[in-house]
């Protein structure tokens, strides 16, 4: 056996040779090679990284990504609901590339080439999911020290390129949408729905949780809780943020058509949900997505998405001078950052109106060069 300052490496009967020393963690670590200067150079990385502090346990930089996933998975501070996308994404986007490579041989480089693949064969939404959980997986590993930093750092890898950017509808749209669907018995019920997440600017999980008990007087809504379907069955839980527990109040004319909505079609105990289907079950998101198109199709309006009524809500409200503090609790946003994009809507829209006064100056007749002067 070879011992210097640091380490020591011995020859073993099969003719390796085994580099050995002692870490902070005073344990011992040990491995193995074929020729003794490999083992010897290995052993001046080691010391290398403890001279630079960036030394971390090779028992803990042995650990797979699937190791890392599946510990971030069992988690009990995710939801339910969360957990089921979560499984999913890593079953069919990240499980097959990632789940056998060691933390510590996870780079930039191997990152964007991942992603670039999947870009090609993945959705936009599903593919920012997909990069956001293997970003929070690794930072499991860089928080128990296997690996120095995130290999994830792809500028906006996170957020998912829309096909074609959100729109939001105008007042007069919403309204004819409403109409539209209180023209059929069989919508009739959703007028009322529609018209509180285009005003109010709810989520659709929080829209249908409510229940009767949730309608305050002065057309405030307390909400309180949110409603999914996760593998088949029903699942009540907490707003999707801390800050998705809030108070909304309804413009006066959307108040008016919510009453009429709780005396024909919401039942009187206070646990009554106050949209539901006409059996008094929870609204299937498929279903109201069908609804909606049909109401949209029949009233010619350009394509848009159901999901871009809470844009319209948060839009209009931004458009009436509303501060980022005031759009954040309004929406149930935990970060200024959404509520910032609603603002530049309403500041590009404080653009369209400065041309238009532009145009209506061009209009006025000027003084011309021919025009008696005043002597």
């Amino acid at each position: 056996m070879e011992k210097r300052t640091f380490g020591t490496v011995d020859e073993l009967p099969s003719g390796s040779f085994r580099a050995r020393y002692r870490g902070p963690d005073g344990r011992r670590h040990a491995k193995v090679f074929s020729t003794r200067a490999d083992a010897w150079a290995w052993l001046a990385t080691q010391q290398t990284d403890l001279l630079c502090k960036s030394w971390r346990a090779p028992s803990a930089r042995s650990r797979t990504v699937g190791d890392y996933a599946e510990d971030y998975l069992a988690r009990n501070d995710l939801r339910s609901s969360t957990r089921v996308l979560y499984a999913g994404l890593w079953q069919h986007h990240l499980a097959k590339p990632w789940a056998d490579v060691p933390v510590d041989e996870v780079t930039p480089a191997a990152i964007r080439s991942w992603h670039a693949k999947a870009g090609r064969t993945t959705g936009p939404t599903a593919g920012a999911q997909s990069y956001r959980l293997l970003r929070a997986i690794l930072n499991v590993a860089v928080a128990d020290e296997a690996i120095a930093s995130n290999p994830c750092r792809l500028r906006g890898a996170g957020t998912p390129k829309a096909s074609r950017p959100s729109r939001a509808l105008t007042a007069a749209e919403a309204l004819q949408l409403a109409e539209q669907l209180g023209r059929d018995r069989r919508t009739e019920r959703y007028r009322a729905l529609l018209l509180v997440l285009a005003f109010g600017g709810l989520r659709f999980g929080e829209a249908t949780a409510l229940r009767r008990s949730d309608i305050l007087p002065g057309g405030r809504i307390r909400i309180e809780r949110s409603v999914r379907r996760v593998e088949g069955r029903w699942v009540v839980g907490e707003p999707k943020t801390d800050a998705g527990h809030r108070t909304v109040t309804l413009p006066a004319a959307v108040t008016a058509v919510l009453e009429e909505h709780l005396e024909k079609h919401v039942a009187a105990a206070p646990g009554a949900l106050l949209f539901s289907t006409s059996t008094g079950s929870y609204l299937a998101r498929s279903n109201w997505n069908s609804t909606f198109r049909r109401a949209a199709n029949a009233i010619g309006l350009p394509a848009v998405r159901p999901h871009e009524l809470r844009h319209t809500g948060a839009t209009l409200a931004a458009a009436t001078g509303a501060t980022t503090k005031e759009l954040m609790r309004r929406l149930g946003h935990s970060s200024p950052a959404a509520a910032l994009l609603y603002q530049h809507a309403a500041d590009d829209r404080d653009v369209e109106i400065a041309r238009a006064l532009d145009a209506m100056l061009g209009a006025v007749r000027r003084p011309s060069d021919d025009d008696p002067k005043d002597e």
